[in-house]
């Protein structure tokens, strides 16, 4: 069965308040937001959002720099603080920067995020590398227990009722 797609005026509003916070490089950068009605499958897992570049024939028709897609399934099932975070996640990947080469043109890319580790590895090894050590710092700073908690009250509440 093809998957549906919709425009998703929510994910703009939320990403509308993110950019100037968070992602003021990406002030300029022409977004398109799109529902899809289900998630795709990544190693057994939902994949909640993706964001794509768009260039060359793409970006002259949907005049656009970026396209976000975000599993509506997915969304729905998600309170409001974790749509903002998966939206904020979303916008980290984008990139843009000013390209001397090209009279200061914005150049947009999209990126991997910082750390992709098993959680048996960093058991058995800790921060084995720079971007999992920079990483855990930052874990150790926030109060990831209370976090924890927070999020596991709430899915037990979800899950309850």
């Amino acid at each position: 069965m093809p998957k549906v797609y919709g425009t998703a005026e929510l994910v703009e509003q939320m990403a509308s308040g993110l950019i100037p916070m968070y992602h003021p490089e990406l002030a300029t950068a022409r977004f398109r937001y799109v529902f899809v009605d289900r998630a795709s499958m990544k190693n057994g897992k939902p994949v909640r959002g993706k964001v794509r570049r768009i260039s060359g024939v793409f970006d002259f028709l949907l005049e656009a720099d970026f396209m976000m897609e975000v599993a509506l399934d997915q969304w729905n099932e998600l309170r409001d603080n974790q749509r903002q975070a998966l939206v904020d996640h979303l916008l980290e990947a984008c990139t843009g920067e000013e390209d001397e080469n090209d009279g200061g043109a914005m150049k947009w890319g999209v990126r991997e995020p910082d750390v992709q580790e098993f959680a048996a590895i960093l058991r058995r090894h800790g921060a084995w590398n720079e971007d999992l050590a920079a990483f855990t710092v930052i874990a150790k700073e926030i109060d990831v227990d209370s976090l924890v908690q927070e999020t596991v009250a709430a899915i037990n509440m979800t899950t309850n009722t």
